[in-house]
């Protein structure tokens, strides 16, 4: 096999450099944090320093900063938690047709024990209907509402600012999944008007398994899942100290060189989205054209099957993401394109990263073209041999 060429950055990330020489030293620190010794105060200042560093790039305040082992239990924490803590006050919450599966799966969780979840359906861009979300958290004993800053399949950002301002007004508590724009696009958590905002280290060059999410000072959340007294009685089991440290200096050298790195990578996925177009008219561009992440693109091309296609591209050394990503079913249509107005589709999805080239990009399109090409011609050929076979 040839160079291998990496683009599914959506999905994870290359260990930054920092975050590797981060990991390698903070291993040393493998005192308990909670503990009195010196190991335990070494681990102690290494997990404060971490928390005051993402504080910092979300504009919060370092109590306001839970780690977790990731995204998905930042989300979980957010919704189960948050309900769990106002219970009493109503059983309903609202989220976007085109939410991670993280989120889905915590709703579903939350119906089996009496919850109601409203969803609020997009456009053919994945945008949030903004009126319909007015009108569901307005809903007497809506308790949460949640809406990606920006989709894990499709790329489109969230007008988040506003639903968040509606959210408020109404009296309801508001969480982002900022996963697919931390350490790729300024991310302000008060700014944005969140009261919980989730993220996952392995997106910006973190390692895998850890993450954090911000709760707003005064905002309840019950312990998920509950035990000892850590993370300000928020998140129990002894926090991944090594990861941590090794997050928060990934998200350091990620925001160091934000501009430039959301600049190229815009230009990337530009010429990747107009090379699709010039090469394969059939080709089906997803999500929105200027209102998206600045490192994905999604498409579709129908009449091919999309498993040879990604496996052939495979072979070539090309690493992409495909189907109904994040769902465990990468062969299977997408619900974010079905609840955008593509049922049936399966998505093609490409995301650059740091290290991505112009001349990948080109080089990514000509091997593209080439099997589409192919694998229409059989297409052809075997529709022929049917035709003739049925007369």
């Amino acid at each position: 096999m040839g160079q291998e060429i990496y683009l599914d950055h959506a999905s994870s990330t290359p260990l930054f450099t920092r975050a590797a020489e981060a990991l390698v030293l903070a291993s040393e620190e493998y005192g308990d944090p909670m503990s009195i010794h010196a190991r335990g105060r070494a681990a102690r200042r290494a997990l404060d320093d971490a928390r005051a560093t993402l504080a910092g790039h979300l504009s919060a305040q370092p109590d306001e900063i839970v780690f977790t082992s990731g995204g998905t239990e930042s989300v979980a924490l957010a919704v189960w938690g948050s309900t769990r803590a106002i219970r009493e006050v109503g059983n309903r919450i609202v989220v976007s047709a085109v939410e991670h599966p993280a989120v889905g799966g915590i709703c579903h969780t939350l119906e089996t024990d009496g919850f109601e979840v409203a969803i609020v359906p997009v456009d053919e861009w994945g945008r949030v209907d903004l009126d319909v979300w007015a009108r569901e958290v307005r809903v007497p004993g809506t308790l949460i509402a949640s809406l990606q800053h920006a989709n894990h399949e499709i790329g489109t950002l969230q007008p988040v600012a506003e639903a968040a301002r509606l959210a408020r007004e109404a009296k309801v508590l508001f969480h982002t999944d900022a996963c697919q724009t931390m350490g790729r696009l300024p991310v302000d958590a008060p700014g944005l008007g969140a009261d919980l905002l989730s993220l996952s280290g392995h997106k910006f060059g973190g390692p895998s398994g850890v993450g954090a999410l911000y709760i707003r000072r005064g905002v309840g959340v019950a312990a998920y899942p509950c035990g000892d007294d850590r993370e300000r009685k928020r998140r129990s089991g002894m926090e991944n100290v090594a990861g941590i440290v090794a997050m928060a200096a990934a998200l350091s050298e990620a925001v160091g060189s934000i501009a430039d790195r959301a600049s190229r990578q815009w230009r990337l996925t530009e010429r990747l989205r107009e090379g699709l177009g010039d090469r394969l008219p059939r080709a089906r561009l997803h999500g929105h054209a200027t209102q998206r992440a600045p490192h994905l693109v999604c498409f579709s091309v129908p009449g091919v099957d999309t498993e040879t296609l990604v496996m052939a591209l495979d072979d070539r050394g090309f690493r992409i993401g495909a189907g109904s990503m994040c769902s465990g079913a990468p062969t299977e249509p997408s619900p974010v394109l079905e609840a955008m107005g593509f049922p049936g589709t399966v998505g093609l999805r490409v995301s650059v990263g740091p290290e991505t080239e112009e001349s990948t990009v080109e080089g990514f399109l000509e091997e593209l073209t080439g099997l589409v090409d192919g694998l229409h011609q059989v297409e052809r050929v075997a529709t022929e041999a049917l035709d003739r076979s049925g007369n």
